[in-house]
């Protein structure tokens, strides 16, 4: 069975400020052993881009995070909502709601265009305009 999997993450572009503070924080790291922590932040921005996102596949979503992810599947989904900051989530059935990471309600759109309608929001609710 050959599973298409739509992926859903921040754009590449974000680690750039990543890239350019770990180039100017050499000079500083490399002074002192102990400094060498200051590499940390940005390195933790370019691991949380390059893993957290929303794969979605035939079976539901797979949401991932810096650590760890959740297979939701489409039985449990009852919806999408839209929190504090324009971030979305999806409603789960009997309660309770799964944060979708580097999505916002811009993304409504793709969200359901990868989805295929599937969370039943209509072309009008996913403009995202």
């Amino acid at each position: 069975m050959d599973r298409t999997v739509v992926r859903l993450q921040t754009n590449r572009i974000s680690l750039v400020p990543a890239v350019v503070a770990i180039v100017c924080a050499l000079p500083l790291a490399t002074a002192r052993p102990w400094l060498l922590l200051v590499l940390l932040l940005p390195a933790a921005w370019i691991c949380y881009v390059l893993r957290s996102g929303v794969d979605v596949d035939d079976a539901g979503l797979v949401v991932r995070a810096l650590f760890g992810s959740v297979r939701i599947p489409w039985s449990r989904i009852s919806g999408v909502l839209i929190g504090k900051g324009h971030d979305l989530s999806v409603a789960i059935v009997g309660g309770g709601a799964v944060r979708l990471p580097n999505l916002r309600v811009g993304d409504l759109s793709r969200l359901y265009e990868a989805t295929g309608g599937r969370l039943g929001m209509s072309d009008a609710a996913g403009n995202g305009a």
